[in-house]
């Protein structure tokens, strides 16, 4: 392999791996935004994220984590995919729910109120649909989404989209520093 077919495997990683990154982001501040917010709460549109635009970086993050885990534990059927992300995402939102409180000595979310709630940290509505995100996410749209990249692999103006998009989330990146969060419970 020459020192170009390198550059452009690599280039090609990381292209990959940063579409699913800012996918993941998108649809997770869908499902805040607009989904919690909108029509579950009907409290209206409110930017749940902590950037201004349309991501929310820990549903990317997130999604390499199970990726991650689902791969070294090889589940790839549907009802273990279900059941194992709803547990991994419950486990997480605890474990993140004490270490928030820990470090900001506030609450980010509190499930008081909903069925089946644990000191307000986790309940089962929410861990059911994270189960359901992850499952849309690993057996639908994951799949989708290495297909359609195989296709469009070479196109310039997929390069140019995703140069694009890249700039403008490293720009909501830097400009958070000087104006503070936007995050909104």
């Amino acid at each position: 392999m020459n020192t170009k077919e390198k550059r452009e495997k690599i280039w090609n990683l990381f292209r990959d791996y940063m579409e699913y990154f800012l996918l993941y982001a998108l649809c997770g501040w869908i499902y805040e935004s607009v989904w919690c917010c909108m029509i579950y709460h009907r409290r209206g549109f409110i930017n749940r994220g902590f950037l201004f635009g349309p991501w929310l970086p820990i549903y990317g993050f997130g999604f390499f984590i199970i990726l991650g885990i689902f791969t070294l534990l090889k589940i790839k059927k549907h009802v273990p995919v279900f059941l194992c992300g709803m547990f991994i995402a419950t486990m997480a939102e605890l474990a993140a729910s004490y270490i928030i409180d820990a470090a900001l000595g506030e609450k980010m979310w509190d499930y008081t109120g909903y069925f089946l709630n644990f000191d307000g940290r986790i309940a089962l509505v929410p861990s059911l649909m994270f189960g359901l995100l992850i499952w849309v996410a690993i057996c639908l749209i994951q799949p989708a989404v290495v297909k359609l990249q195989g296709k469009i692999r070479t196109s310039k103006v997929h390069n140019v989209i995703f140069i694009v998009i890249v700039i403008l989330f490293a720009v909501d990146l830097i400009c958070r520093i000087p104006f503070g969060s936007n995050c909104v419970g």
